[in-house]
């Protein structure tokens, strides 16, 4: 019995030990198990996070790709203002403000369009009219357009008060400024450069210009050299009329008409005839009459009735392109803008002259045709008129230029030569005493500069 319970006993000594080691065991498996799977959920959340985050960082990245080229490529949206509150750089774009009345849109063109349409050389200029572009802080514009349609109503519009040093302001105009005086004397010392069809302008637009068969543009110009042309111009038209004279504008007061019935009337003594289209005339009233017309005509008379300087529009081309030979009346050096021999002035020569000057050539053909040398080594074409926009933004890009301060003092007697008091005062002047001057003299005319 007692060995039994000796047995026992020690059967219990053995057991008890065997029993803790393997509670242990199991006690440390679980906490093991328990790391392991606090582990995984940690190692699982990072790798989501990890996930999260390197697609956002990619999604940012591609968004920022993609609005930048949105704005090299959608050239005609115009950027937001917040992007130019930093400085400005001098490589950047030229910044144009083509300065209209409220609710009208922009004739040209937005942004770097009208640029890159007309293959201009430097195609980093930005136009625009509107002006809530650049924070709607105008000094911020390289350079501001003002047609002359809006000079009229200067004190109806919100002109811009203040401008910077290197600003530009521009004077814009294609209209004969001897028909379009300008009276506001606040505009003198108020223009940086003008652009117009005259030939001291910083920036000349012409009606027509005359290229050599290269292609080279010969003029108008200033100072314009006619080489000797010794190639044979010999494929003349026959023709069989002496004189026509087309009329555009029907008036009393044109000079063109008294100076064609002078000659009318003169030509009958040679037996010559002047036929008249329009204004009572013979009817021709479609553009393909007024090229086709001049065919059978060894003259084309050529009336720019404004009279002012360097302003010679394209009806000019439609004597040129019938290959009768113009006889020019007008205000202009027209030595500037034809090949010598081309043309005929009429300044200061008689009708009754130069009725048998006519005559004279007419039963002459081998003096007729020197007349026409001229077509086998030049060309007359039309001008883009938007030409302009291309040497405005090569301007823009001219450090030099940008850097001089310069300003038309006297910019009312560069445009128009005359006394204002009768074209001025006519017009309700003495209830703006204040703007109007009626004697064509300047002012000087304080700016604010920042």
């Amino acid at each position: 019995m007692d060995s039994l319970f000796i047995a026992m006993n020690l059967s219990l000594v053995i057991v008890s030990p065997t029993l803790h080691s393997v509670t242990q065991n199991m006690y440390l498996f679980s906490k093991t198990e328990i790391l392991a799977r606090l582990f995984f959920i940690i190692s699982f959340t990072g790798l989501v996070m990890y996930v999260i985050l390197a697609f956002y960082s990619f999604h940012t990245a591609y968004s920022t790709v993609t609005e930048i080229g949105k704005f090299q490529t959608k050239l005609k949206e115009i950027p937001h203002p917040d992007l130019f509150k930093a400085k400005r750089f001098d490589n950047d774009l030229k910044y144009i403000l083509l300065w209209v009345q409220s609710n009208i849109e922009n004739p040209i063109g937005e942004g770097q369009k009208p640029f890159i349409e007309n293959n201009c050389t430097y195609i980093n200029c930005f136009l625009t009219t509107n002006k809530d572009v650049l924070n709607a802080d105008y000094r911020n514009f390289d350079a501001i357009i003002f047609n002359m349609s809006l000079l009229p109503n200067w004190r109806k519009l919100n002109m811009p008060q203040t401008r910077t040093m290197k600003q530009k302001y521009i004077f814009h105009s294609m209209l004969p400024s001897n028909d379009n005086p300008i009276c506001n004397i606040n505009l003198d010392s108020h223009f940086n450069w003008t652009w117009s069809y005259k030939l001291y302008s910083d920036i000349v637009t012409p009606f027509i210009e005359v290229k050599d068969l290269n292609g080279n543009v010969i003029a108008p110009n200033i100072d314009v050299e006619w080489p000797i042309l010794e190639t044979k111009f010999e494929d003349i038209r026959p023709k069989s009329k002496a004189v026509v004279f087309v009329m555009g504008k029907c008036h009393p007061r044109l000079r063109g008409m008294s100076y064609a019935k002078d000659l009318q009337h003169y030509l009958k003594e040679h037996k010559l005839v002047l036929d008249i289209y329009g204004c009572g005339g013979i009817k021709c009233s479609h553009e393909d009459c007024k090229k086709d017309v001049g065919r059978n005509y060894y003259f084309y008379l050529v009336s720019e009735e404004s009279g002012s300087e360097d302003y010679v529009t394209k009806d000019v081309m439609h004597a040129f392109n019938s290959e009768a030979v113009p006889i020019m009346m007008g205000g202009s050096d027209f030595s500037r803008f034809f090949p010598d021999g081309s043309y005929i002035d009429s300044r200061g020569i008689f009708p009754e002259k130069l009725a048998a000057i006519l005559d004279y050539l007419i039963r002459n053909p081998e003096v007729y045709n020197a007349y026409h040398q001229w077509r086998a080594n030049y060309t007359i074409q039309p001008v883009n008129m938007l030409r302009g926009l291309c040497d405005l933004c090569e301007l823009l890009n001219d450090v030099k230029r940008v850097n001089i301060q310069s300003y038309y003092e006297t910019f009312r007697k560069w445009w128009y030569y005359g006394a204002l008091y009768e074209r001025c005062y006519p017009k309700g002047a003495e209830s703006f005493s204040e703007v109007l001057s009626y004697i064509n003299v300047t002012k000087s005319k304080k700016i604010k500069k920042i």
